[in-house]
This record gives structure tokens, C-alpha cells and sequence, in this order.
């Protein structure tokens, strides 16, 4: 009869993989936040885009003008309409984006309760957009009413990585590449 061996590990062996397994996760957990902060963005731009494009497209369909502003919300996440402008170059948009239609084709370009298309909610705490306007008009023929591209500015909080969004003068929207030296 021989010497019967046993399997397993000892406990020198099993705090020495654990040791190593701590090292190998704290260093790619800054790698994985700054992953999510990206796929955050980009969620948020993409968002902001369908809405850029449904408005379009409604303004065609409709042959009327649609309008994109940003969005009021109460505390409840409820709608309460566009949000104001507080003046200056570069506004905000921290809570979304709402697509509206003035109805009966003839408005005054303002959200009235009903008008409602689409509705985009940005996590302001996460992501701050900016652009030069409050409100953006399609034209019933799809294009911008200033006439003039406008480029949305998303970045995450921390500064590290940005998107632009841009709207050309005809109506048609594209998301630029993700970039991670914000200016």
C-alpha cells in the first residue's frame, strides 16, 4: 500500500490568490468607471439624436413646424413643459429634451399641455448638455428655422470624455466620435 495524497489547496496558496485576484480588480476598476462614463454619454447623445430625428421626420409628415426644447420636469419626473431661458451663450438642457407640435398647425411656438411627441430624460448629475438655445424650430420642410447648424455639447461631470451632436441647417443630425480631450 502506498502513501495516499490529498488535493486542495493550502492556506498559504488560497491568501496568495486572493492577494493577487485584490490587485488585478483594483486595477481595473478606474478602467471600468471610465467605461461607464462613456457608454453614459453615448447613451445620452443617442437619445438626444432620436429626438432630433423624430422631430424631422414629424415636421415632414405633418408639414408643419416641431419644435425641440429643453425640458422642464418636476421633482416627480413629471413634464411640466419647456424650461425657461435664462439668457446668455450657452444654455443648459440637464433634465431632457421634449419634441412638441403646436396643434392645429398654426401656434405660437409654445409648449401648451397636450402638445407633447417625445420626451428624452438626461441625468443632469451624470451628463451636462450644452448648446447656444433653449429651443430649436423644424420647418415644415424638415429644416432648421435659424437657418444655421447648431452643435450639441455633451460631457461627462468629471470632464474626461465629451460627444458633439451637430444639426446641420437642413434638418439632418449626426453624432460626432467620442472624445476624450474636452475643451
Amino acid at each position: 500500500m502506498g502513501i495516499a495524497s490529498q488535493a486542495g489547496l493550502t492556506l498559504l496558496e488560497l491568501m496568495t490568490a486572493l492577494a493577487i485576484a485584490a490587485i488585478g480588480g483594483s486595477l481595473a476598476m478606474p478602467l471600468l468607471g471610465q467605461s461607464l462614463e462613456r457608454q453614459r454619454l453615448h447613451s445620452h447623445g443617442l437619445a438626444l439624436l432620436g429626438c432630433l430625428q423624430y422631430a424631422r421626420a414629424e415636421a415632414l409628415r405633418r408639414n408643419q413646424p416641431v419644435y425641440l426644447c429643453a425640458a422642464n420636469l418636476k421633482r416627480n419626473r413629471e413634464l411640466q413643459g419647456c424650461l425657461p431661458s435664462p439668457g446668455g451663450a450657452r444654455q443648459t438642457w440637464p433634465e431632457g429634451a421634449l419634441v412638441f407640435a403646436d396643434r392645429g398647425g398654426v401656434g405660437n411656438g409654445y409648449y401648451d399641455s397636450g402638445e407633447r411627441l417625445r420626451l428624452a430624460m438626461f441625468d443632469g448629475a451624470q451628463v451636462a448638455v450644452r448648446v447656444p438655445m433653449r429651443q430649436l424650430a423644424l420647418t415644415a420642410e424638415g429644416r432648421l428655422q435659424a437657418a444655421e447648424a447648431v452643435v450639441f455639447r455633451l460631457a461627462s461631470l468629471s470632464g474626461r470624455h465629451c460627444l458633439s451632436l451637430t444639426v446641420a441647417a437642413d434638418g439632418r443630425a449626426s453624432l460626432g466620435a467620442m472624445d476624450d480631450a474636452c475643451r
